[in-house]
């Protein structure tokens, strides 16, 4: 077997320099370099990539192709490749390509289940973005050119023509969505093996003016989907019913990722009590996340979601939104609210600051996190072999 590995993946996609599929792929690419497995990667030059896999390809002779140089399809013909994988698919007419055996990780439809929103266009910075903010989720582009494409995807994967494709989801709840939105797909096996993750050892230090255990902290601030917003408006409200009683809050809003710093500024009110930070190195956050008191996650539309895990490892209480995948994942161990309401976020909110409710959940977080972790370890043995098998 000839394996083509998709790095292209985890390089930055939209807004963001960092995503979780990104993530999930170089876990993969990681598992099958430890294995020792004989394989090819593709990527974009002009895109930014770990230096570390750079290097790794270099030392271990994985061969690195250029998709500015030749398309993927060429790139499969002229060197005999027999198997792909992709850790995140790309709708790009450029990545339906042949190949004997096309394995993909599907982590979800967000594009069919999300709902539109102006927002989008606040936090868009380039023309191009702004662009696709105006029609991404609206029905008429889920109609006529998210679903179509889907479609297309879900006959190939039901067709006997001597080329499989074969998938494998990261929740039970992305395996339910697939099945809902293409019941072609109802019979069809989907392996759900959860999302793997790096672990990092925090190393940093504080933001300026921010204490531990002193502040809230939010993730991803660049993308709309992560619905950060709400969740400030309702840390801006929690510091207003403090004053109205003649009490200051000695908490902060830290949020990670911000690359539009305006997008949440013009709608606040407290502006000194929150701190926006951009894109932080891993260890980085990790050190943010061991020392927050609270972490809190508004998103919008989860396949797995990382962050809440990554927060519970250090008994740190959870608030989260009660969607997609979110509650499989975390469990009894959050507080959950609707995302969709300002003022639920300000609830839960005000329950954390609850010493006794405080202490409940950050007893809850470290045993969740031992569950999820032990599924994940296992779980990405399982689908590497997967991957690897071409039947």
């Amino acid at each position: 077997m000839k394996l083509l590995f998709n790095l292209t993946a985890v390089q930055p996609i939209h807004s963001a320099k960092f995503h979780g599929g990104g993530s999930y792929g170089e876990v993969i690419f990681w598992a099958l370099v430890k294995r020792g497995v004989q394989f090819s990667c593709v990527y974009d030059s002009q895109k930014y990539l770990d230096p570390a896999i750079v290097e790794t390809c270099q030392n271990k002779n994985i061969p690195l192709y250029d998709i500015k140089e030749k398309s993927p399809q060429q790139i499969v013909d002229e060197n005999g490749i027999d198997s792909f994988y992709t850790p995140l698919y790309s709708l790009e007419k450029k990545w339906d390509i042949k190949v004997k055996d096309f394995v993909f990780t599907w982590h979800g439809v967000r594009a069919l289940e999300m709902r539109y929103s102006w927002a989008g266009l606040g936090f868009a910075k380039k023309f191009g973005q702004k662009m696709e903010s105006l029609v991404r989720y609206r029905e008429s582009w889920k109609k006529y050119f998210y679903k179509p494409k889907y479609a297309e995807l879900a006959k190939r994967m039901a067709a006997r023509d001597g080329n499989k494709v074969r998938t494998i989801t990261v929740s039970e709840h992305s395996r339910a969505s697939i099945k809902a939105f293409f019941p072609e797909l109802m019979d069809m096996e989907i392996p759900v093996f959860y999302s793997p993750m790096t672990e990092y050892e925090p190393e940093g230090f504080l933001p300026p003016g921010v204490q531990g255990k002193k502040y809230f902290l939010l993730t991803s601030g660049a993308r709309w989907e992560k619905n950060n917003l709400r969740a400030a408006r309702a840390f801006d409200e929690l510091v207003d019913m403090y004053e109205s009683q003649g009490k200051t809050i000695e908490m902060k809003m830290v949020i990670t990722g911000v690359t539009n710093a305006r997008a949440y500024l013009k709608h606040l009110r407290h502006k000194d009590c929150f701190v926006l930070l951009g894109y932080v190195e891993n260890k980085e956050l990790e050190f943010l996340h061991q020392n927050a008191y609270a972490f809190v996650f508004p998103s919008l539309n989860e396949g797995f979601g990382y962050p809440p895990v990554q927060s519970m490892r250090y008994g740190v209480p959870v608030a989260a939104s009660g969607t997609t995948s979110v509650p499989e994942v975390c469990g009894d161990a959050v507080l959950y609210f609707d995302p969709y309401s300002v003022s639920e976020i300000r609830n839960r909110l005000v329950q954390l600051m609850d010493v006794r409710i405080y202490a409940d959940f950050a007893a809850r977080a470290p045993k969740r996190y031992a569950e999820v972790h032990a599924r994940q370890v296992a779980d990405l043995e399982r689908a590497v072999d997967f991957i690897l098998d071409a039947g």
